[in-house]
This record gives C-alpha cells, structure tokens and sequence, in this order.
C-alpha cells in the first residue's frame, strides 16, 4: 500500500501506523482548540481527501474535511459588508482565540524589525466611555506614523479595579524607530498630551514601553496581558476591544496539503492529543497552535510534503 504525496507524482511507502515521537510542542498554553462539529455530508466531489494548513515560520496548523481551499479556511474571517455585526460587550473566548491564532501566524523568523510593548494609562480623572479611549489611541497612532512611518501592531483595551481603562500593545517596527529611550519620552508626551494633560504625574506615570528581546516573550506578553480574560461592566457595549494595524506588513503565508482520509484521522487523534481535547465525536475542522516545523516533520512521517 502506498500513501499519496501532495502535488507529486511519485508514492512513497506508508509507515508503520505509529506517532512520532516528540511531536507535540504547543505554543500557546493558555489558548483552547477551535473545531466544528460535524454536518451532514458535503456535497463534493473530493470527500475522500482532507486539507492540513500551517503558518510557516509560526505556530498554528488546521486539520479541516471541508472541500474548502486554505485561502477560506486557513485566513481570518473579515466582514464586508454583508452581514451586520452583533454589539461587542467584552472579550469572548471566540475572540480571545482568534487574538492568539493571528499572532501564531507571524513567520518569527521572517520578521526582521523589532518588538516593543507598550501599555497606556488614565490618571485618577479618567473617560468612562471605551470609544473615548480609542479615539485616544487612534491619535496616539497617527503621532507615531508620522514620526516613525508604517508599522504593524496589536492592541488590547482592558479595564482596570478601579474602573479605569487601559491599553496593551505591541508593535512590529522597523528601523526607523531610534533608541528606546527616544520613543518611551515620544510616547510618554503623546499620551499626555492626547488625553487632556490631566496631570503633571500622568506625564511621568501613564506609560511603559519595553523592548521585547525574544518571540518566546511576546507571546507571553500578549496571553498574560492583551489575551487576558476579564470582566467589563454589565451591559456596557464596549465595541471591538482590540485589533492589528496594518496587518499586511505583518510576515504571513500558509502552506496547505491534501491528505487521505485514513492519515487525516491519525492527525486528528494527534492533535486532539495536543489540545487536550477529550471525547471521541468527529470533528469537521480543528485548528491547534503548534509550530510550523512539527507539522512538518508529521506529514514527512505520513509521506507527505508542504509545498
């Protein structure tokens, strides 16, 4: 018996019905699964195959039984128009998930600029309304541009205990940023000055801006602060509470596989493994964050090859 190989004519030999070993290798511990249950069957001509996606360079793979190209499947789902959005009240586990979906997707090893991490506060005199505050944040942003050029960021709006609201980012800069020192006084004075110049102690005390050294940092920057689950005030509609800016200068690009059905439910089982999933039920799709060249490495195990 052979197994197919993805977009090449040649068969390799099935190995035997084994796991690899060392496989897992989760990026994101504090991030759940994302998986759909089963529908009826789809009406297609390819149901005996099914689709293995990887972000290159990062850290999040699909397994999906949908006949459904990655370009559909694999990316983020935007609105266009379509469709009217339901009022945003807090952070869901929906979007806590795509939060960190989307930062596993960056090729960390494409990226050649640096991470800074910022967080903004309000001093004691604070705006009540969230869409105060990203307006706020929006003319922060366009000081920066102007001063600094484009540049790719994430951002978290977040309450405090005392009710105040707060902001969470990290930026993807370029060499146009100077010394550290340089920007944490721009910032520092932006912020004041865009917020009212409440307080000379909100000029020295309303900001914190980190280098960030290592990826293996950022990511756990953003689940412990930006990826953070918390309560907002009942009933208030926050509206988005965060967002990428220029997401197109981010480094990005996925990879897809057409597999056999009998090797896709083998990496199901693994990667419910890897999301510590429990229960036997099938799944349509299931999206895990792992690193690209794991996938990789199981795929070559299955006899197949990324293009």
């Amino acid at each position: 018996m052979t197994c197919p190989v993805a977009r090449h004519e040649s068969a390799i030999p099935c190995p035997p019905p084994t796991d690899p070993t060392g496989f897992i290798s989760p990026s994101y511990q504090a991030a759940g699964t994302e998986a759909s249950r089963d529908k009826p069957p789809l009406n297609t001509s390819h149901q005996g195959i099914a689709y293995v996606s990887s972000s290159v360079g990062g850290s999040v793979s699909t397994l999906s039984f949908e006949d459904k190209g990655i370009e559909t499947w694999a990316t983020p789902h935007r609105n266009h128009g379509r469709a009217i959005r339901g009022r945003i009240r807090g952070f869901s586990k929906t979007s806590r998930r795509n939060l960190l979906r989307r930062l596993a997707s960056i090729n960390r090893r494409a990226f050649r600029g640096r991470l800074i991490s910022i967080t903004l506060t309000y001093p004691h005199e604070h705006p009540e309304d969230p869409e105060l505050c990203k307006n706020h944040l929006k003319a922060l942003r366009k000081r920066l541009q102007r001063k600094y050029g484009d540049f790719a960021a994430f951002w978290r709006l977040g309450i405090q205990k005392r009710g105040a609201w707060h902001f969470h980012l990290l930026l993807f800069v370029g060499q146009s940023v100077g010394s550290i020192g340089e920007l944490r006084r721009f910032i520092s004075s932006s912020w004041h000055e865009v917020t009212g110049k409440v307080s000379e102690g909100h000029l020295h005390a309303g900001t914190r801006v980190e280098v960030v050294k290592r990826w293996k940092q950022a990511t756990s920057y953003v689940e412990r602060y930006m990826a953070k689950s918390e309560e907002f005030p009942e009933g208030l509609q926050t509206g988005r509470i965060w967002g990428i800016w220029n997401e197109e200068l981010l480094p990005v690009r996925w990879e897809s596989v057409e597999v056999s059905l009998r090797d896709a439910f083998r990496i199901r089982r693994i990667y419910r493994k890897l999301a510590k999933r429990k229960g036997s039920g099938s799944l349509r799709r299931i999206t895990v964050f792992v690193r690209h060249e794991n996938v990789v490495r199981l795929l070559e195990f299955l006899g197949y090859q990324l293009e």
